[in-house]
């Protein structure tokens, strides 16, 4: 099944919206190098019945790594930086352009998904964490109850408009 950029980014926005999401995702991104759109899309997967594996993702992950290094993970500190140094406004800008870069990230990683084979049974969270060097079993043990139950919660019936 095809998973488009608008369909990704729209999944994405309320997985954010979730309670304890976006928290978790931006201590797994700070503490272990977690890119959060790789998280976000092991949980579309999972959430459509597709498995990857752990060499998989860590092709997720290539795909988006150069942008990633060269252009977002940079701009996610200077936003950082800007923080309390900026007016409301101008920062709020800042964070438009950040969104911006997040979906071209998406996209390169969507672009590598097509071609790789997903099987009809796996574990998503575990190869995706494995893929980025992480052990599950060493996370706080809040942390990982907050991300088995995003993945075993979130919003297992989302409209059919949404994979159509």
């Amino acid at each position: 099944m095809q998973i488009t950029a608008e369909q990704y980014w729209q999944f994405s926005e309320r997985i954010w919206q979730q309670h304890g999401a976006r928290q978790t995702a931006l201590e797994l991104q700070d503490q272990h190098g977690l890119e959060p759109n790789l998280l976000l899309l092991a949980l579309l997967l999972e959430q459509q019945g597709q498995f990857l594996n752990e060499a998989q993702f860590v092709d997720l992950n290539e795909a988006q790594a150069q942008w990633r290094d060269k252009m977002l993970t940079p701009y996610r500190k200077l936003r950082r930086l800007a923080k309390d140094n900026l007016p409301v406004e101008s920062y709020r800008q800042m964070l438009e352009v950040e969104l911006v870069m997040e979906k071209r990230s998406q996209q390169l990683m969507l672009k590598t998904l097509a071609h790789l084979p997903a099987s009809s049974s796996g574990d998503n969270l575990t190869a995706c964490l494995k893929a980025q060097g992480i052990d599950p079993l060493s996370l706080p043990g809040p942390m990982l109850e907050q991300l088995t139950y995003l993945f075993q919660s979130s919003e297992p019936d989302l409209p059919e408009y949404l994979f159509g």
